[in-house]
This record gives C-alpha cells, sequence and structure tokens, in this order.
C-alpha cells in the first residue's frame, strides 16, 4: 500500500480554468485535474511560460486564489494557494512548538 505524503485530501475537479498573470494582463487557459484546501494538480499547454506566482481563476468551482508554482513536468504542474503575502493559508500550516 503506497503512503500518502499530502497534507490535504484532494478531489478529483476535470474542470476548465484560467492562470492570470501580470494583473490580467496575461491570460493562459488551463484544466485543473484536482484540487484541495492549499493546492491543486493543474495541465497546460507544453510551451506556456507560467511564472511563479499567479492567479487561478475556475468559475465552475468558485475558485479565485492566489498561487505558488510548485513543480512542473510537462504540461502538469502542481500548485499551493497562498494568502497576499505570499504564505500558506493559516489553517492548513504545520503547528508550530
Amino acid at each position: 500500500m503506497l503512503h500518502e505524503r499530502r497534507r490535504a485530501k484532494r478531489t478529483d475537479a476535470f474542470k476548465l480554468g484560467c492562470i492570470v498573470m501580470g494583473d490580467r494582463a496575461l491570460l493562459i487557459d488551463c484544466l485543473v485535474w484536482n484540487k484541495s484546501e492549499i493546492g491543486a494538480m493543474l495541465e497546460v499547454e507544453p510551451s506556456a511560460e507560467v511564472s511563479e506566482h499567479f492567479r487561478l481563476v475556475v468559475g465552475s468551482l468558485h475558485v479565485d486564489r492566489a498561487c505558488e508554482l510548485r513543480w512542473r513536468r510537462g504540461r502538469k504542474m502542481g500548485v499551493r494557494f497562498v494568502d497576499a503575502k505570499g504564505r500558506t493559508p493559516l489553517r492548513s500550516r504545520p503547528a508550530e512548538d
């Protein structure tokens, strides 16, 4: 049996969304494969140049969140949702001692 390393359970989404960069000056279509309260897995065209920080907008999922790119392999990428200061949302941060 595989050990799940994710901190939050992801649910399948398979919805179309949009990556918004540069104060809505650049829009890139994407497919949201799955999402959780702390992040998502997206798919974009291989030639799409995505910055490290952007907004993800998915109307059908009621998502409009600031994101940080965590990894990219070909078309697929993992993103973490962040607050206005670039931090992971409070309820998903590991407990501090």
